[in-house]
Protein backbone atom coordinates (compact mmCIF):
# COMPACT_ATOMS: atom_id res chain seq x y z
CA UNK A 1 0.00 0.00 0.00
CA UNK A 2 1.32 3.78 -0.88
CA UNK A 3 2.65 5.41 2.25
CA UNK A 4 1.85 8.81 3.18
CA UNK A 5 4.43 10.14 0.54
CA UNK A 6 2.55 11.40 -2.46
CA UNK A 7 -0.82 10.96 -0.65
CA UNK A 8 -1.17 14.73 -1.00
CA UNK A 9 -0.30 15.45 -4.48
CA UNK A 10 -2.31 16.88 -7.11
CA UNK A 11 -3.88 14.72 -9.88
CA UNK A 12 -3.28 17.42 -12.64
CA UNK A 13 -0.22 17.15 -14.42
CA UNK A 14 0.75 20.37 -14.58
CA UNK A 15 0.25 20.89 -10.53
CA UNK A 16 2.57 20.27 -7.71
CA UNK A 17 2.31 21.33 -4.62
CA UNK A 18 4.60 22.73 -2.26
CA UNK A 19 6.26 20.90 0.54
CA UNK A 20 4.03 22.63 3.90
CA UNK A 21 7.47 22.31 6.48
CA UNK A 22 11.22 21.40 5.82
CA UNK A 23 12.77 18.02 6.33
CA UNK A 24 15.95 18.84 7.55
CA UNK A 25 16.96 15.05 7.65
CA UNK A 26 20.88 15.49 7.36
CA UNK A 27 22.67 18.68 8.82
CA UNK A 28 24.38 20.64 5.96
CA UNK A 29 28.09 20.02 5.86
CA UNK A 30 30.05 22.31 7.01
CA UNK A 31 32.01 25.51 4.73
CA UNK A 32 35.79 24.03 5.29
CA UNK A 33 35.06 21.23 3.08
CA UNK A 34 37.91 21.94 0.81
CA UNK A 35 39.55 18.30 -0.12
CA UNK A 36 38.13 15.86 -2.86
CA UNK A 37 38.12 12.82 0.06
CA UNK A 38 35.87 15.07 2.16
CA UNK A 39 33.44 16.17 -0.72
CA UNK A 40 33.00 12.00 -1.12
CA UNK A 41 32.51 11.59 2.44
CA UNK A 42 29.84 14.33 2.14
CA UNK A 43 28.26 12.63 -1.07
CA UNK A 44 28.28 9.26 0.96
CA UNK A 45 26.20 10.98 4.19
CA UNK A 46 23.79 12.55 2.16
CA UNK A 47 23.62 9.81 -0.91
CA UNK A 48 20.42 10.19 -2.67
CA UNK A 49 19.19 6.41 -1.61
CA UNK A 50 19.26 7.62 2.07
CA UNK A 51 16.45 10.56 1.24
CA UNK A 52 13.21 8.70 2.57
CA UNK A 53 11.50 9.79 -1.05
CA UNK A 54 13.94 6.73 -2.63
CA UNK A 55 13.60 4.05 0.85
CA UNK A 56 10.11 4.45 0.08
CA UNK A 57 10.23 3.86 -3.50
CA UNK A 58 12.90 1.22 -2.95
CA UNK A 59 10.18 -0.31 -0.48
CA UNK A 60 7.34 -0.02 -3.15
CA UNK A 61 5.64 2.65 -0.63
CA UNK A 62 4.97 5.47 -3.38
CA UNK A 63 1.58 5.20 -5.03
CA UNK A 64 2.01 5.72 -8.94
CA UNK A 65 0.50 9.29 -9.11
CA UNK A 66 3.37 10.76 -6.76
CA UNK A 67 6.23 8.52 -9.08
CA UNK A 68 4.39 10.11 -12.27
CA UNK A 69 4.24 13.66 -10.53
CA UNK A 70 7.91 13.02 -9.95
CA UNK A 71 9.00 11.88 -13.19
CA UNK A 72 7.24 14.96 -14.87
CA UNK A 73 9.80 17.26 -12.60
CA UNK A 74 12.60 15.24 -12.98
CA UNK A 75 12.50 16.16 -16.90
CA UNK A 76 13.42 19.46 -16.21
CA UNK A 77 16.40 18.60 -14.81
CA UNK A 78 17.38 16.46 -17.48
CA UNK A 79 16.62 17.97 -20.73
CA UNK A 80 18.91 21.10 -19.75
CA UNK A 81 21.78 18.66 -17.86
CA UNK A 82 23.75 19.03 -21.23
CA UNK A 83 23.69 22.43 -20.58
CA UNK A 84 25.04 22.13 -17.06
CA UNK A 85 27.74 19.61 -18.83
CA UNK A 86 28.60 22.42 -21.43
CA UNK A 87 29.11 24.82 -19.39
CA UNK A 88 31.47 23.37 -17.14
CA UNK A 89 33.30 22.11 -20.50
CA UNK A 90 33.36 26.17 -21.63
CA UNK A 91 35.27 26.74 -18.26
CA UNK A 92 37.91 23.96 -18.48
CA UNK A 93 41.64 24.89 -19.67
CA UNK A 94 42.97 21.63 -20.46
CA UNK A 95 41.74 20.32 -24.31
CA UNK A 96 42.41 16.92 -22.67
CA UNK A 97 39.85 17.74 -19.64
CA UNK A 98 37.66 19.47 -22.41
CA UNK A 99 36.93 16.21 -24.37
CA UNK A 100 36.45 14.06 -21.29
CA UNK A 101 33.05 16.47 -20.61
CA UNK A 102 32.96 16.46 -24.41
CA UNK A 103 32.30 12.65 -23.92
CA UNK A 104 29.40 13.01 -21.25
CA UNK A 105 27.88 15.63 -23.23
CA UNK A 106 27.74 13.27 -26.33
CA UNK A 107 26.47 10.72 -24.24
CA UNK A 108 23.65 12.82 -23.06
CA UNK A 109 22.14 13.73 -26.16
CA UNK A 110 24.90 13.41 -29.28
CA UNK A 111 22.93 10.05 -29.98
CA UNK A 112 19.12 8.54 -30.27
CA UNK A 113 17.34 8.43 -28.18
CA UNK A 114 18.73 11.16 -26.18
CA UNK A 115 18.93 11.19 -22.38
CA UNK A 116 15.32 13.12 -22.18
CA UNK A 117 13.86 11.08 -24.67
CA UNK A 118 14.84 7.83 -22.53
CA UNK A 119 13.18 9.66 -19.37
CA UNK A 120 9.97 10.62 -21.47
CA UNK A 121 9.64 6.66 -22.03
CA UNK A 122 9.75 6.27 -18.81
CA UNK A 123 7.29 8.60 -17.26
CA UNK A 124 5.14 6.93 -20.31
CA UNK A 125 5.93 3.43 -18.87
CA UNK A 126 4.68 4.77 -16.09
CA UNK A 127 1.12 6.10 -17.57
CA UNK A 128 2.50 9.90 -17.89
CA UNK A 129 0.58 11.75 -20.50
CA UNK A 130 3.15 14.91 -20.88
CA UNK A 131 5.71 15.36 -24.13
CA UNK A 132 9.01 17.46 -24.23
CA UNK A 133 6.81 20.17 -25.97
CA UNK A 134 4.46 20.77 -23.15
CA UNK A 135 5.57 19.30 -19.71
CA UNK A 136 4.39 19.84 -16.62
CA UNK A 137 4.96 23.23 -14.56
CA UNK A 138 8.43 23.40 -12.78
CA UNK A 139 7.77 23.43 -9.02
CA UNK A 140 9.30 25.66 -6.86
CA UNK A 141 11.93 22.73 -5.44
CA UNK A 142 12.49 21.79 -8.98
CA UNK A 143 13.19 25.43 -9.92
CA UNK A 144 15.61 25.44 -7.23
CA UNK A 145 17.63 22.42 -8.61
CA UNK A 146 17.60 24.06 -12.07
CA UNK A 147 18.70 27.36 -11.04
CA UNK A 148 21.68 25.87 -8.40
CA UNK A 149 23.20 23.95 -10.88
CA UNK A 150 22.86 27.13 -13.36
CA UNK A 151 24.42 29.12 -10.89
CA UNK A 152 27.55 26.72 -10.57
CA UNK A 153 28.15 25.51 -14.28
CA UNK A 154 26.74 27.84 -16.32
CA UNK A 155 29.03 31.49 -17.72
CA UNK A 156 31.99 32.58 -16.60
CA UNK A 157 33.88 31.14 -13.42
CA UNK A 158 36.28 28.41 -12.19
CA UNK A 159 36.07 25.13 -13.49
CA UNK A 160 36.49 23.24 -10.14
CA UNK A 161 32.96 24.21 -8.06
CA UNK A 162 31.18 23.72 -12.33
CA UNK A 163 33.00 20.28 -11.35
CA UNK A 164 31.85 19.72 -8.04
CA UNK A 165 28.21 20.46 -9.18
CA UNK A 166 28.40 17.27 -11.45
CA UNK A 167 30.38 15.24 -9.73
CA UNK A 168 28.23 15.33 -6.42
CA UNK A 169 25.12 13.87 -8.82
CA UNK A 170 27.29 11.13 -11.03
CA UNK A 171 28.93 10.02 -8.45
CA UNK A 172 25.66 8.57 -6.84
CA UNK A 173 23.50 8.13 -10.10
CA UNK A 174 24.49 4.96 -11.27
CA UNK A 175 23.86 3.54 -7.95
CA UNK A 176 20.58 5.20 -7.88
CA UNK A 177 19.65 4.35 -11.63
CA UNK A 178 19.85 0.66 -10.37
CA UNK A 179 17.71 0.64 -7.50
CA UNK A 180 14.83 2.68 -8.77
CA UNK A 181 14.72 0.49 -11.87
CA UNK A 182 14.94 -2.94 -9.17
CA UNK A 183 12.24 -1.00 -7.41
CA UNK A 184 10.08 -0.89 -10.20
CA UNK A 185 10.23 -4.51 -11.12
CA UNK A 186 9.76 -5.69 -8.01
CA UNK A 187 6.52 -3.39 -6.71
CA UNK A 188 5.15 -1.80 -9.31
CA UNK A 189 4.66 -3.74 -12.14
CA UNK A 190 6.84 -2.15 -14.48
CA UNK A 191 8.50 -3.92 -16.57
CA UNK A 192 8.73 -3.27 -20.54
CA UNK A 193 12.03 -2.60 -22.08
CA UNK A 194 11.39 0.88 -22.86
CA UNK A 195 10.66 1.73 -19.19
CA UNK A 196 14.14 0.93 -17.87
CA UNK A 197 16.34 2.04 -20.67
CA UNK A 198 17.10 4.97 -18.83
CA UNK A 199 18.17 3.41 -16.08
CA UNK A 200 20.43 1.06 -17.50
CA UNK A 201 22.04 3.21 -19.53
CA UNK A 202 23.32 5.38 -16.69
CA UNK A 203 23.98 2.74 -14.41
CA UNK A 204 26.74 1.84 -16.73
CA UNK A 205 27.35 5.46 -17.94
CA UNK A 206 27.38 7.11 -14.95
CA UNK A 207 30.39 5.25 -13.39
CA UNK A 208 32.47 6.08 -16.30
CA UNK A 209 31.75 9.73 -16.19
CA UNK A 210 31.63 10.34 -12.34
CA UNK A 211 35.16 8.27 -12.34
CA UNK A 212 36.34 10.45 -15.51
CA UNK A 213 34.97 14.06 -13.32
CA UNK A 214 37.26 12.88 -10.62
CA UNK A 215 39.91 12.91 -12.02
CA UNK A 216 39.37 16.25 -14.04
CA UNK A 217 38.79 17.46 -10.57
CA UNK A 218 40.99 16.07 -8.68
CA UNK A 219 43.31 17.94 -11.03
CA UNK A 220 42.02 21.44 -10.52
CA UNK A 221 42.36 21.13 -7.10
CA UNK A 222 45.89 20.37 -7.51
CA UNK A 223 46.22 23.20 -9.80
CA UNK A 224 44.64 25.87 -7.50
CA UNK A 225 44.02 24.35 -3.87
CA UNK A 226 42.44 28.08 -3.56
CA UNK A 227 39.67 27.03 -5.17
CA UNK A 228 38.96 23.97 -2.86
CA UNK A 229 36.17 26.43 -0.27
CA UNK A 230 34.29 27.48 -3.52
CA UNK A 231 34.16 23.56 -4.45
CA UNK A 232 33.13 22.56 -0.96
CA UNK A 233 30.45 24.69 -1.32
CA UNK A 234 29.86 23.85 -4.67
CA UNK A 235 29.24 20.01 -3.54
CA UNK A 236 26.82 21.31 -0.56
CA UNK A 237 24.28 23.64 -2.72
CA UNK A 238 24.06 20.50 -4.90
CA UNK A 239 23.49 17.85 -2.47
CA UNK A 240 21.17 20.46 -0.05
CA UNK A 241 18.79 21.24 -3.67
CA UNK A 242 18.78 17.67 -4.76
CA UNK A 243 17.44 16.77 -1.31
CA UNK A 244 15.08 19.78 -0.88
CA UNK A 245 14.09 18.68 -4.46
CA UNK A 246 13.30 14.90 -2.77
CA UNK A 247 11.33 16.73 0.10
CA UNK A 248 8.77 18.20 -2.90
CA UNK A 249 6.91 15.20 -2.73
CA UNK A 250 6.27 14.63 0.65
CA UNK A 251 2.43 14.56 1.21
Amino acid sequence: MPSAWGAGIAGHAGIVPEPTEKHDYLQRMQPTMTTLREMDTAIRTRHLLKHPFYTAWSRGELSLDTLRQYAGQYYHFESNFPRYVGGAYARLQRAEDRRILLENLQDEEGSSPTHPELWIDFARGIGARWSARRPPAPARATRNLCSTYEALTIGAGQAAPALGALYAYEAQFAEVAAEKSRGLRAFYGVRAKSAHEFFRVHTVADVEHSAAERAVLARELRASPSVGPATGRAVDRTLGAWWSFLDSFAG
